[in-house]
Formats: C-alpha cells, structure tokens, sequence
C-alpha cells in the first residue's frame, strides 16, 4: 500500500503593508501587524518552530 501524502505545509507570509509589515497564515490562525520587518519575521519564526508543518515566507520587495 503507498505511503499517505502529508497535507502541504501551512504558510506564514510575511510582507510590507501601509502601516509596516503584516504576518498571515494561510489556515488563518496567526496574524498581525507590525512596525518592522525584523519583529515580524521573528515572530513568524517562533510560530513555525512551535508548530510543525508551518513555513516562513518573507515577501520583501526590497531584498
């Protein structure tokens, strides 16, 4: 019998916004808004490392 397929990996995005930089993850349960890129990316970090199946995806325009 073959193995059973993993669900995808949830994502947390992270990306510019108006008012700074704005976390989602696409099953919708972390989000926020934040004044820095640095704090924001952090923040997402520590959501994934303490929940399996989540990955980090900075969207910087500027990199």
């Amino acid at each position: 019998m073959p193995a059973p397929v993993p669900w995808p990996p949830a994502v947390i995005e992270v990306s510019p916004d108006l008012h700074g930089w704005r976390m989602t993850s696409s099953d919708g349960l972390f989000f926020g808004l934040f004044a820095d890129r640095a704090s924001a990316v952090r923040y997402a970090r520590d959501e994934a490392d303490g929940h399996p199946g989540h990955v980090v995806v900075v969207r910087d325009p500027t990199a």
